[in-house]
């Protein structure tokens, strides 16, 4: 006998259509209350970034001036940021360089000036000029030391080594008559003063550089070769693609979404894409340059036969580049012509330097004592060869208690305010043991 099926229930197959659409309407109001959840927080996201920041993408402006290179186009805005740490707006000043506006020649005279030389961390896009080291220096100089009378003011640039950068002791601070010059070496200026890692690690072509570079002459010795104003017309070829983005940034988003821009910055720190683009055209950079004339003498039987050694280099970041190479093992002719061109730089420093009356000091970034500390020993036998004294910035951070890790942000190897705190106050106490610089 057929009964008649219950309602709600489906005669074919038994299902009860009404669980089924509890279970469904269950599911979407989950499904509802986990999209309204992520909105909040996005929103929240977006509010507390935009209270933090309110950009997202970089911006400058650079000229190409003879004889020097780049710079920044004078009295042009900055906007630099990592997305996550921190959101500067600052200001070049006359000379293109992010610092105040320097002193006049005679007030620089008649102080104990001190003329501060080196690339990003000099730069440092990533704070406020009120919150660079060299100003803070200048302030506690005012309140330890006042009978000195310290000025300071500050040259640096983004990628460049102490060869690119001594046209602007040339063109700009040696007017200013400094009592002081200080370099600030960072281990990545091994490769940045010789122009072949330069080719492997950026594209730009070794014989075309667009700052003041050096080049072996024919008896052997080093020359100085003016910056190319059209060094970008013989860039090295790309083999690969532009680096991959995580997500693009949605259409809607009017405007753009700085939680969104932030959150894909976060997941490209963690993935290995990234890494993988550099180490294929940087391998690729290598094996093009490798095969120059001019270059196949770097490469010993040795080094040559190893494939496994030269991407290793390629590979690693600059910072651990020079480790490699400069690890007590590593005696070839690469090794050797690298240190080679950062002696001519120093050499070239210090003779400035004697002809004008000025002291020379380099103050060691904190990174040189990392990976065994090779970098640091390196620098220092250069530097004891030539009577040059070295503030050890990664010596007095630990002597303050602190980890080299403490001096920088935290998705940025730049010094944080910390870092640039501790540099000044490592070069205070550098003068504070040679006054007799400011007499």
């Amino acid at each position: 006998m057929l009964t008649k099926p219950s309602r709600g229930q489906n005669s074919h197959n038994g299902i009860d259509r009404g669980a089924v659409r509890r279970v469904l309407r269950v599911a979407c109001w989950n499904a509802l209350l986990l999209i309204a959840v992520l909105a909040l927080i996005g929103l929240a996201g977006e509010v507390w970034l935009r209270s933090k920041g309110p950009f997202m993408a970089v911006h400058r402006q650079d000229v190409f001036v003879a004889d020097v290179g780049p710079r920044l186009r004078p009295r042009t805005e900055v906007r630099w940021t990592n997305r996550v740490d921190f959101w500067t707006v600052s200001r070049a000043n006359s000379l293109g360089f992010l610092d105040r506006e320097p002193p006049s020649p005679a007030r620089a005279a008649e102080s104990c000036h001190i003329a501060v030389i080196g690339d990003s961390f000099v730069a440092a896009k990533e704070v406020q000029i009120s919150e660079k080291f060299h100003v803070r220096l200048e302030e506690m100089a005012a309140r330890e030391l006042p009978a000195l009378d310290v000025t300071t003011s500050a040259f640096g640039r983004g990628g460049t080594g102490q060869i690119d950068q001594l046209a602007w002791y040339d063109e700009y601070a040696r007017h200013l008559r400094p009592r002081l010059v200080v370099l600030v070496f960072v281990p990545n200026d091994f490769v940045d003063n010789f122009p072949f890692w330069r080719g492997v690690n950026s594209g730009l072509d070794p014989d075309h550089s667009p700052y003041v570079s050096a080049e072996r002459a024919a008896d052997g010795g080093f020359r100085l070769r003016p910056p190319d104003p059209d060094y970008r017309r013989f860039r090295l070829p790309r083999v690969t693609p532009p680096v991959p983005r995580q997500w693009a940034q949605p259409t809607w988003a009017t405007p753009p979404s700085l939680f969104w821009s932030w959150l894909n910055t976060r997941i490209a720190s963690r993935t290995s894409a990234r890494d993988n683009h550099r180490y294929a055209q940087r391998t690729a950079w290598l094996e093009l340059l490798s095969q120059r004339p001019t270059r196949a003498p770097l490469f010993d039987e040795r080094q040559s036969a190893s494939k496994t050694l030269r991407r290793i280099l390629v590979l690693m970041s600059p910072i651990r580049q020079v480790s490699l190479l400069f690890a007590d093992e590593n005696d070839g002719p690469l090794y050797t012509e690298t240190l080679a061109f950062t002696a001519f730089a120093l050499d070239e420093f210090k003779k400035r330097a004697e002809r004008d009356g000025a002291a020379l000091a380099i103050l060691a970034q904190h990174d040189a004592r990392r990976h065994g500390g090779g970098v640091l020993a390196r620098l220092n036998e250069l530097a004891a060869e030539r009577r040059i004294p070295v503030v050890d910035h990664g010596d007095f951070i630990n002597r303050q208690g602190a980890e080299l890790y403490d001096a920088e942000w935290a998705h940025d190897g730049h010094w944080n305010l910390a870092g640039h705190r501790w540099a000044a106050e490592a070069l205070l106490e550098y003068l504070k043991q040679n006054q007799e610089l400011c007499e």
